[in-house]
């Protein structure tokens, strides 16, 4: 009975305890790097997908950016979430030295953690993120940190 009746509290603790994000889907813009236009969509109430298209890694490239993020609201103020997760990266890179051009293939993995707050008076996020890029294949630079500031439009 003590078990049941722990087993119980402890779920409803749970339950009370998450809550979901305050939107679905949100699209936007990023500054960093990467940077360029991001897509960021729920797939279940703490579990988030978010797309970053655009440049990065570096300066001359276009790269492609995606993250698995674990989304929850922080304890102090309502609105504002913390998030962190795994990613990669694949694009390409090109630079002119010494009167030739040089390309590559960008490919690599990614780590992300952050806070992201969401108006309630308007369709308006915000979030900064930081976090490791290691880069697998040739390009510059092999392990350094990213970082970004990001507004989307929530739908």
């Amino acid at each position: 009975m003590k078990r049941t009746l722990t087993v119980i509290l402890v779920l409803i603790a749970l339950t009370f305890g998450v809550q979901a994000q305050s939107y679905k889907s949100a699209i936007g813009l990023r500054g960093g790097d990467p940077s360029g236009i991001t897509f960021k969509t729920f797939i279940s109430s703490t579990n988030a997908l978010e797309l970053i298209a655009g440049t990065g890694y570096w300066g001359h490239n276009f790269v492609i950016t995606g993250f698995y993020q674990w989304q929850n609201p922080t304890e102090w103020t309502p609105n504002l979430d913390w998030f962190v997760g795994p990613g990669a990266h694949v694009g390409f890179w090109n630079d002119y030295y010494k009167d030739e051009y040089e390309t590559g293939i960008l490919v690599g993995v990614d780590g992300i953690i952050g806070l992201e707050y969401t108006f309630d008076e308007v369709p308006i996020n915000i979030g900064l993120g930081i976090g490791p890029a290691l880069q697998l294949t040739s390009g510059p630079g092999f392990i350094y940190w990213n970082g970004g500031f990001t507004v989307r439009y929530v739908f």
